[in-house]
């Protein structure tokens, strides 16, 4: 799957230059209570080729992420192209679209999180479970201190 992402990273850098929509699809798991109730999983989800396939439907997305993908994982195959466009002044835009229970919350990383979130994103400190968000904004936060760095480090022409 690290080639399959890797073309994923290589299409979205062309697709910031040219301004296309890239889809890609993250496939949950079952919980615990489904698999409990005796849920099984109909959704067959295949990286290398980039399809989803349900029943007997196929679909094919630019990216495909299996159920195990960690959230480090996932962000560090979307969200580098779209941090550097936005820093660089270009709309960047990470939309989570399905039914409910479909894991948008857990994959955008939109949940309730305590007092001290923003003091964390500010000092780059993320878990495991942090989302999109909490880890694009770390990375604007962490970018943002790095460049006034170096303009600060650099000497006046």
């Amino acid at each position: 799957t690290i080639n399959n992402h890797r073309r994923w990273r290589q299409s979205t850098m062309t697709a910031q230059a040219t301004s296309q929509v890239r889809v890609g699809v993250r496939i949950r798991p079952l919980t615990s209570k489904e698999a409990s109730e005796g849920g099984r999983v109909v959704v067959d989800g295949n990286s290398f080729d980039r399809t989803v396939a349900i029943s007997k439907r196929k679909f094919t997305y630019d990216a495909v992420f299996h159920s195990g993908v960690s959230q480090p994982d996932l962000y560090m195959e979307v969200a580098p192209p779209l941090l550097e466009a936005f820093l660089n002044g270009y709309n960047a835009t990470v939309l989570a679209y399905g039914q409910t229970s479909s894991g948008k919350t857990y994959t955008m990383g939109s949940e309730a999180h305590g007092d001290s979130f923003v003091e964390n994103l500010q000092n780059g400190t993320l878990v495991e479970n942090d989302g999109l968000i909490p880890r694009f904004m770390s990375e604007i936060f962490s970018s943002l201190k790095h460049r006034k760095q170096m303009s600060t480090a650099m000497p006046p022409s």
